[in-house]
């Protein structure tokens, strides 16, 4: 321990004292502050990648359909058996459980507007809503790019005779991988938790009941989308683990880590002179 004493130097005193209270003000200032967001860079980036992704979709819409013979040689013994579980259903219920799972998307979407209950992300709404817009930026982008552009795999309802030709023979029948519903739910939805367990962090073990409860939503979305005749049930696994990464990821890497030095101290002197003393421990 080395022992540093200012008294005999008064402007020694003054330039330590300021240079505490500044180091007060900045610690101050990154308790406020959970995440460092770069408006003037990010905000221009989410609006390009928004831009790609517009395109990209009606790139997908362009991709090359089935024809009616490719249709007729389907054959449900050449599809994985855990992904068969999606030839086995009725199609009657197919229209309602594509409309439940776009209503119950759409209300995902929307639902990060309720953690401006919290006073203390409220402040930093707008940082949140530039995060939560990258956030998706990325999730559209690696859905249009790297998933069904990349990939033609054929959704289920090609392989029953029951759904009319038109839906068969339509764009988008080879978009089964990967479930971009399940997705773009399942960002919204652990993005809310990242958030919510960055912000309390005295929630310690808990955090993780909030990030099994994200969980659900996709869960529910991604039932309603094999029961859809949309998805395979890998589709839906793979679509929940893309979106649930950038729904953690962005958040993270924008967060502001909070250096402790324990040991820094610094403590009024009294003896012989006054003044501060400092003591570093190495």
């Amino acid at each position: 321990m080395t022992l540093f004493n200012f008294a005999k130097k008064p402007a020694l005193l003054i330039i330590s004292i300021l240079f505490l209270l500044t180091q007060l003000q900045s610690q101050n200032q990154s308790e406020e502050k959970v995440y460092k967001v770069n408006k003037l860079v990010e905000i221009p980036l989410t609006v390009g990648g928004f831009t790609l992704n517009y395109i990209g979709f009606g790139l997908l819409r362009d991709k090359p359909r089935l024809d009616s013979s490719q249709i007729l040689n389907l054959n449900k013994n050449d599809v994985w058996f855990l992904d068969r579980i999606a030839l086995n259903q009725t199609t009657s219920q197919r229209i309602n459980a594509q409309n439940i799972s776009d209503v119950a998307m759409n209300i995902m979407l929307a639902a990060p507007v309720l953690l401006l209950i919290d006073k203390k992300m409220r402040k930093d709404w707008f940082d949140l809503l530039v995060l939560y817009g990258e956030t998706h930026a990325i999730t559209s982008f690696i859905y249009a790019y790297g998933g069904a552009m990349l990939t033609k795999r054929k959704r289920p309802y090609n392989y029953y005779p029951e759904v009319p030709w038109d839906v068969k023979l339509g764009s988008g029948s080879t978009d089964s991988f990967f479930s971009g519903h399940t997705a773009t739910t399942a960002a919204s939805s652990f993005f809310m938790a990242k958030v919510i367990s960055d912000y309390h962090p005295e929630l310690g073990g808990k955090k993780w009941l909030i990030f099994a409860g994200a969980l659900i939503p996709p869960a529910i979305v991604g039932y309603y989308r094999k029961r859809a005749l949309k998805h395979f049930p890998t589709d839906i696994i793979t679509g929940t683990i893309v979106g649930a990464a950038c729904g953690i990821l962005v958040p993270h890497f924008h967060k502001i880590v909070k250096r402790k030095n324990e040991n820094l101290t610094v403590v009024p002197y009294v003896g012989g002179y006054s003044g501060l003393a400092l003591s570093l421990k190495f």
